[in-house]
């Protein structure tokens, strides 16, 4: 055993602003479940692992989905070639009384939540000045004097159609101009003619 330096444990004072009760409290715990479905069917009784399969969920990714063992597989393919009788080791699913944890969950991730993308605020805005000031015009977009970051005609068009993809963001200023019930796939109208071009400027 090192003996501690006598400064150290000289200097070593009892915090008496600390809780040490709350703190072990603190400590002892597992921390919180963030998942809702999960947290509604845990049951505090049992442990962590039981827990989890009970709720038809894995514990162990690594004892579930094993990594596979070639040479216990030759064994197996020698016996069998042989006429012996091999045992197949694969173990049924235990008995989950809370499917539906596991069920709900899958069913969850299905859904399509739709895009999380939104563009910044200074792109934005700087997207719609240029809208305002060149409409769908992307050729005048490039020789614009504002066209600091000297964005090509196809990088503007790409941007301009992330944003309209985004409806949380578009949908004020399409509102603003009145555009909102307009079909910008129309070639005939003179103000989105360029919207869908696909001919270099």
């Amino acid at each position: 055993m090192v003996r501690r330096l006598r400064k150290t444990k000289k200097n070593q004072r009892y915090d008496y602003n600390r809780n040490r009760k709350r703190l072990s409290n603190k400590d002892r715990k597992n921390g919180t479940i963030k998942c809702d479905e999960i947290r509604a069917a845990y049951d505090h009784k049992k442990r962590a692992a039981q827990n989890i399969r009970d709720m038809g969920l894995v514990y162990d990714v690594n004892r579930a989905i094993p990594m596979p063992n070639r040479k216990r597989d030759m064994v197996q393919m020698e016996k069998e070639m042989a006429g012996m009788k091999v045992f197949a080791g694969k173990r049924t699913a235990p008995h989950a009384p809370k499917k539906h944890v596991a069920e709900q969950l899958e069913q969850d991730a299905n859904e399509f939540a739709g895009t999380r993308f939104r563009m910044a605020r200074s792109m934005v805005r700087f997207i719609t000045g240029m809208i305002d000031r060149h409409g769908f015009n992307y050729a005048a977009m490039v020789r614009d004097r504002r066209n600091y970051e000297q964005f090509t005609w196809r990088q503007y068009r790409s941007k301009i159609r992330r944003f309209l993809r985004i409806p949380e963001q578009c949908t004020p200023y399409l509102e603003e101009k009145g555009w909102l019930d307009c079909d910008m796939s129309d070639q005939s109208d003179p103000r989105w003619k360029d919207y869908s071009t696909e001919d270099e400027m």
